[in-house]
C-alpha cells in the first residue's frame, strides 16, 4: 500500500488567502480495512538551543554540562477529514471500519490559508503536542506555558539545521483500525511568503544616514609611476583638501521589498573651496540580517549577511571645483537600481520563537585628486539604516476596503498581571517586543495568557468572503544558507509508518524631513 499526495497547479511559493488543493491518492494491493483518510495543513516554528552549564548553582539550578532546550509552536493548523465525508457512503457512521478494494483510490482535498497564526489556540498546541494521551510525555503541558504572539504567519525559514526553522506542509494520515496496525502517513511540504502589510501612500520624506569626510592638505601623495625610467614623479597638492559630507537616503518610512532594487540615494554635499576633484573610488551594499533565536530561557542572535553589491578600482568624479558651498551631487543610481535584493531573504517578521530584522550597509569610498592623477589617500565611510522588508505580495483592494470599514472594538484590559513561568537565572530570556501589529490585527483570545490580549483578528473573519492577492509573485527560496536546501513541492515525499492520535492528532515533536542621523 502507498499514499501520497499530488498538489493541484504548485506554486512556487503560497501566500495568505491562497487556495491550496490537490489529491491523496491511495493504491491498495489487496483490500485493506480503513476507518479515516485525514488532511492536515500544518506550519511549525521549530527551535533548539543548548542552555549553558553551571557549575556553580545549587539545587535544580546546578548543571554540569549543557542541556539542550526547545520550542515547537504550530502557527498554522488545519485539519479535514476526506473519508468518509459527510456526503459520502457512512454518512453519519464515523468510527466505523470500511473495506477498500485493490486498486488506486483518490480523494480531493482543498484549504485556505488564513492571515494569522494560530500557535495561541489551545486546541491546536494540544493537538500538535500528540493528542491529551501523549500531551505531557511530549512537552505538551510546558507548552501552555509558552508566550506566543499574535500575527500574520511568518515566512518559510531554514538555513540554521538544528537551530532554527519554519516550515509548511501538508500531510495525509490514513487511520487503520486494531491495536497492532500502524497508521500510514505521507506529507509534502512547501514554502510560503506573507502579503505585506498595507503601506502608507508615499511622501517625500526621507530617512537618511550621514558622516562627514576630510582628506588631509599638502603632498599626499605620488604621481603615476614613470615606466619607462622606473621612477615615481612627486605631485603637490594644494593647501586645501576637499571636505565634505556623504549621505545615504531610503524613503521614510525605509522598506526595501524582496526582490526589487534599493530605492537608494547617495549624496555628496562639498563643504569647503578646494581646486582638486572628489572622486568615488568603492562602494559596498550588504544587507545585514539578524535572527533572534528563543528556545524557553535562552536566546541566540545568528547574524547573515547579504552583499548585494561591490564595486572597487573606480575613478567617477562627484562634482566639480568650482561648485558653490554646500552643492549637493546625486551618486547615479545606475551602479545599483539593477540590483534586486537576493531570493533567500525572508521578509521581516516576529513569532513566538523567532525574530527576524534587517540593516541596510552602505559602504563609501572617496578618493580626491586631478583627472587621471587621483591620489593613494582614500577614505571609507560606513552608512548603516535600520530597515523593514516586505514581501511585496500587496493587500487584496477587497481586504483593504474591509479593514478601512470595520467597526471599533473596545480594548480589553492588560495581562500584565498574569503569572508567568519563572525564568531561570543563569540565562534569561530578554524582554520580548511587543508584538502588536495595527495592519494585521490578533486572533481571539484564549484561556491561557498569550503575548498580546487583543481583539479578533477581522482579517480572519473576512478572509472566506476575500479573494486571493492578485498581483506578482516574486522568487523566494526560504534559504538562509545555501548549504540547507529548503523545503517545497519539489522535495520528493515522505511516508512513514507509526501510530498516529487520529482526528484532530498530530506528530508530536530618523524620519522625515530632517532625517535621523546616523
Amino acid at each position: 500500500m502507498s499514499a501520497r499526495i499530488q498538489l493541484d497547479n504548485p506554486h512556487a511559493f503560497y501566500t495568505n488567502l491562497d487556495y491550496i488543493s490537490g489529491r491523496v491518492v491511495l493504491s491498495l494491493n489487496s483490500d485493506e480495512n480503513i476507518s479515516a483518510i485525514l488532511v492536515k495543513l500544518e506550519g511549525e516554528s521549530q527551535t533548539k538551543l543548548m542552555r549553558p552549564m553551571n557549575p556553580h548553582g545549587s539545587g535544580h539550578q546546578r548543571r554540569d554540562r549543557a542541556i539542550p532546550v526547545t520550542e515547537n509552536h504550530k502557527v498554522l493548523y488545519k485539519v479535514s477529514q476526506v473519508f468518509p465525508t459527510d456526503e459520502g457512503p457512512g454518512a453519519g457512521t464515523r468510527g466505523a471500519m470500511y473495506t477498500l478494494r485493490p486498486g488506486q483510490h483518490e480523494y480531493p482535498f482543498r484549504f485556505k490559508i488564513p492571515f494569522n497564526n494560530g500557535c495561541s489556540d489551545p486546541q491546536n498546541q494540544q493537538l500538535g503536542a500528540g493528542g491529551l494521551a501523549g500531551f505531557a510525555a511530549l512537552g505538551g503541558l510546558q507548552q501552555l506555558q509558552y508566550r506566543h504572539v499574535k500575527r500574520t504567519l511568518p515566512p518559510s525559514l531554514t538555513g540554521f539545521p538544528g537551530e532554527a526553522e519554519i516550515r509548511y506542509f501538508v500531510k495525509v494520515t490514513v487511520q487503520r483500525p486494531g491495536i497492532f496496525r500502524e497508521n500510514w502517513r505521507s506529507a509534502i511540504g512547501f514554502r510560503f511568503l506573507p502579503i505585506e502589510p498595507p503601506r502608507s501612500p508615499p511622501t517625500s520624506n526621507e530617512v537618511f544616514a550621514r558622516r562627514p569626510y576630510e582628506f588631509q592638505s599638502g603632498l599626499a601623495g605620488f604621481a603615476k609611476k614613470n615606466k619607462l625610467f622606473n621612477s615615481r614623479k612627486p605631485s603637490r597638492l594644494s593647501d586645501t583638501a576637499p571636505r565634505g559630507e556623504v549621505d545615504a537616503r531610503l524613503p521614510s518610512p525605509a522598506i526595501l521589498t524582496c526582490n526589487e532594487p534599493l530605492p537608494l540615494r547617495i549624496i555628496i554635499r562639498k563643504l569647503n573651496e578646494s581646486p582638486e576633484y572628489v572622486f568615488l573610488t568603492s562602494l559596498q551594499v550588504t544587507l545585514i540580517g539578524s535572527t533572534e533565536v528563543r528556545a524557553q530561557d535562552v536566546a541566540r542572535t545568528e547574524l547573515s549577511t547579504w552583499v548585494m553589491m561591490s564595486l572597487n578600482g573606480l575613478s567617477i568624479p562627484v562634482g566639480n571645483p568650482s561648485d558653490k558651498l554646500r552643492n549637493e551631487t546625486v551618486v547615479d543610481k545606475m551602479l545599483w537600481d539593477r540590483i534586486p535584493l537576493p531570493n533567500t531573504v525572508a521578509p521581516s517578521f516576529h513569532t513566538c520563537n523567532l525574530t527576524r530584522r534587517y540593516e541596510l550597509e552602505v559602504k563609501v569610498g572617496l578618493g580626491y585628486g586631478m583627472p587621471g592623477d587621483i591620489q593613494p589617500q582614500t577614505v571609507q565611510l560606513p552608512l548603516r539604516f535600520q530597515t523593514e522588508i516586505y514581501s511585496g505580495i500587496s493587500p487584496p483592494p477587497a481586504l483593504l476596503n474591509a479593514m478601512a470599514s470595520r467597526p471599533a472594538v473596545p480594548a480589553r484590559p492588560s495581562a500584565s498581571n498574569a503569572p508567568r513561568p519563572a525564568a531561570r537565572p543563569s540565562a534569561a530570556r530578554p524582554p520580548q517586543q511587543p508584538a502588536y501589529d495595527p495592519a494585521y490585527p490578533p486572533q481571539l483570545t484564549t484561556p491561557y495568557v498569550p503575548e498580546d490580549d487583543a481583539p479578533p483578528s477581522y482579517e480572519d473573519a473576512m478572509a472566506d468572503e476575500i479573494t486571493p492577492a492578485d498581483g506578482p509573485r516574486r522568487e523566494y527560496s526560504g534559504v538562509t544558507d545555501v548549504n540547507s536546501p529548503a523545503l517545497d513541492a519539489k522535495t520528493p515525499q515522505y511516508s512513514a509508518r507509526h501510530g498516529d492520535p487520529g482526528p484532530g492528532g498530530g506528530e508530536g515533536s530618523g524620519s522625515g524631513p530632517g532625517g535621523a542621523v546616523v
